[in-house]
């Protein structure tokens, strides 16, 4: 019997909650993420990512990222979309939710980071896929743009943890309670 994969959350917000500008730029992140780098390491991105096997993102996040050059080695993608039939470098499934959780469990990966934005966020909590979630929130305010997580059920979750980071950055990690 295979065990189920655990899905984890890594990602930035601003204080007011929003993950991109209005644009869907999230250039405004560049200054935090030189200060998390002030100390000359990564702000602890290299342990996050080194066992993580694969990705789920939306769309508009794929093209964002396909747009900077795919920066996840050979960890597949799997693209939240209304058409199944995406394909492209990197994507290894295409779908809803159901439909990229079943093609997971089906490749056998057992650590999956679901990468955002905030209608993925939204998905993949509404599913019941994540089971623990590392925010930083950045001293900042945009008063605008994207959300970190889309309009949807309540979901409670359980601090593990909570560090100041440098710049102001402060990291919090839950795990999600399970109904």
């Amino acid at each position: 019997m295979s065990t189920r994969p655990t899905y984890v959350g890594y990602i930035a917000m601003s204080l007011d909650g929003f993950i991109a500008d209005a644009s869907g730029s999230v250039e405004w992140l560049d200054p935090f993420n030189e200060a998390l780098a002030s100390d000359g390491t990564d702000g602890g991105y290299g342990d996050f990512i080194g066992p993580v096997e694969a990705l789920i993102m939306g769309r508009p996040t794929y093209q964002q990222v396909m747009g900077w050059g795919w920066p996840y080695a050979a960890r597949p993608g799997y693209v939240l979309t209304r058409d199944k039939t995406l394909t492209g470098d990197h994507i290894a499934a295409a779908g809803d939710i159901d439909t990229l959780r079943a093609a997971i469990e089906t490749a056998g990966h057992t650590r999956i980071w679901v990468m955002g934005g905030g209608e993925t966020q939204r998905a993949a909590i509404d599913a019941g896929l994540f089971d623990t979630l590392r925010v930083f929130v950045m001293p900042t305010l945009l008063g605008n743009g994207l959300p970190c997580f889309a309009p949807g059920a309540q979901h409670n979750l359980t601090l593990t943890a909570s560090a100041q980071k440098p710049g102001g950055i402060l990291q919090i990690d839950y795990d999600i309670i399970k109904d």
